[in-house]
């Protein structure tokens, strides 16, 4: 196992370079929350964290506000590459957080648009949600999960047999090392079941196949020649 992917959001000091030369071989960054946040530095360190090879990922930070609203501003904004991660932050939010019945509609909605299945980052809501039921949709997601603990106890494994990442510590709570190379701060650290090698290998876990199309509403958001959203 290895534990040299971090995710980052705007409130994160980091420097990346530093972070590369202490281990980091991945970053996942937050895009965008519900249908009206947009984070200001994630094009800027995307470009920064790939211009040094890192492999890179974009998460959403899910809410209940309209599906649709927040998939369509989730691609317009971070525009997604073949060779990156993408994710649906599933977890408590200001307002009303999402509901299963959204993340299901919402995963289905990202695979209709770009062609593949998002990851899953998860915690307690998967485990009050999936404990004791099967779900045909957001088993396609691999699972990137949210645990505190000396292990990743809680995974329903009769969905998932086991984690594709772990999110083991937030940088203070959970198992060490805590500490993250040219972090000021506290930054979520998470382990992947294998080596280096193989993380480039598999990432970013899921793929379109060349047969399949973008939807109409993505391919007019690559249309665009800027990272904004459309009205």
């Amino acid at each position: 196992m290895i534990d040299t992917i971090i995710d980052l959001y705007h409130g994160n000091s980091i420097d990346l370079p530093a972070a590369q030369a202490g281990g980091i071989k991945a970053v996942i960054h937050k895009a965008t929350e519900g249908g009206s946040f947009m984070d200001h530095l994630y094009h800027q360190r995307r470009i920064a964290a790939k211009n040094l090879g890192l492999l890179w990922g974009a998460y959403h930070f899910s809410t209940g506000e309209s599906v649709a609203d927040q998939v369509h501003y989730f691609l317009a904004y971070a525009k997604p590459e073949e060779d990156e991660l993408i994710a649906l932050d599933w977890e408590p939010s200001n307002g009303p957080d999402m509901t299963l019945a959204q993340a299901r509609e919402f995963v289905q909605m990202i695979k209709n648009e770009t062609g593949r299945w998002p990851v899953l980052y998860a915690g307690h809501l998967l485990r009050e949600n999936l404990q004791h039921i099967t779900d045909d949709i957001l088993c396609n997601c691999p699972l990137w999960y949210a645990r505190y603990a000396s292990a990743p106890i809680g995974i329903p494994t009769h969905i998932w047999p086991n984690y594709t990442l772990w999110q083991y510590t937030d940088g203070n709570v959970g198992p060490e090392p805590h500490a993250t190379p040219g972090a000021h701060s506290g930054v979520d650290r998470n382990i992947f079941p294998g080596s280096a090698e193989e993380l480039s290998q598999q990432w970013p876990f899921t793929r379109r196949s060349a047969e399949t199309p973008f939807g109409p509403g993505y391919s007019a958001i690559l249309s665009q020649t800027s990272p904004t959203v459309i009205a």
